[in-house]
């Protein structure tokens, strides 16, 4: 799906305000001061704040997408496995807001979760981990017996635990910023899920 200007300075204005306020504390009048345009404006591309809020998971969701052309130019199993971590958590990372969104409205993760646009999400990365997880057997470096979608969750779920619980994170840590948490999870917490994942798909059971 392809966005004009206008609409893009719409979907940003509100996942800033959605990441802030929540969103039943944003109204579209709200949206629209911030994205500096009228409210029938919103109501013209958008039609309400919730088909707003399905298109901003439209719109968001292929960020999130491991890229396989990038994976294809790889030939050593355990090297994909650090590329499609690193690049996995750099996504997750660099859109904050979006997991800000999602972990803070519970009613809006359900709804993201059950999405068309998340569902295919989740499909095409299980598909891509799969994919590499079954080279990795081919080719002698991983042992078989792995499940993808663990491998995914664990992932996932690791992130999402540095996501919901930053504060009580950065104060353990002793992170003085937000800045510096962000590249912690990018280089220590990415590095500990790439050993993770390499330990769990090379262990002889």
């Amino acid at each position: 799906m392809d966005f004009n200007e206008k609409q893009i300075d719409i979907l940003l204005a509100a996942e800033r305000l959605f990441a802030t306020k929540g969103f039943d504390g944003t109204s579209v009048r709200d949206i629209a001061h911030e994205a500096n345009v009228n409210v029938a404006m919103i109501n013209y591309y958008f039609g309400s704040k919730d088909k707003l809020l399905d298109t901003f998971f439209e719109w968001r969701v292929p960020d999130f997408m491991i890229n396989v052309d990038e994976l294809a130019l790889i030939e050593n199993a355990l090297d994909k496995i650090d590329t499609m971590v690193d690049r996995s958590i750099k996504s997750m990372n660099s859109h904050r807001k979006l997991y800000h969104i999602i972990t803070i409205e519970s009613s809006l993760k359900q709804r993201m979760l059950i999405s068309a646009a998340f569902r295919k999400l989740k499909l095409h990365n299980l598909e891509v981990i799969s994919s590499v997880i079954n080279e990795g057997v081919a080719q002698g470096v991983f042992k078989g017996g792995n499940d993808p979608i663990l491998i995914h969750s664990m992932m996932m779920g690791t992130f999402m635990n540095f996501q919901m619980n930053y504060s009580f994170l950065q104060e353990q840590l002793r992170i003085a910023s937000d800045t510096e948490y962000a590249r912690y999870i990018e280089t220590t917490l990415t590095q500990f899920i790439q050993k993770t994942i390499k330990a769990l798909l090379t262990y002889e059971k």
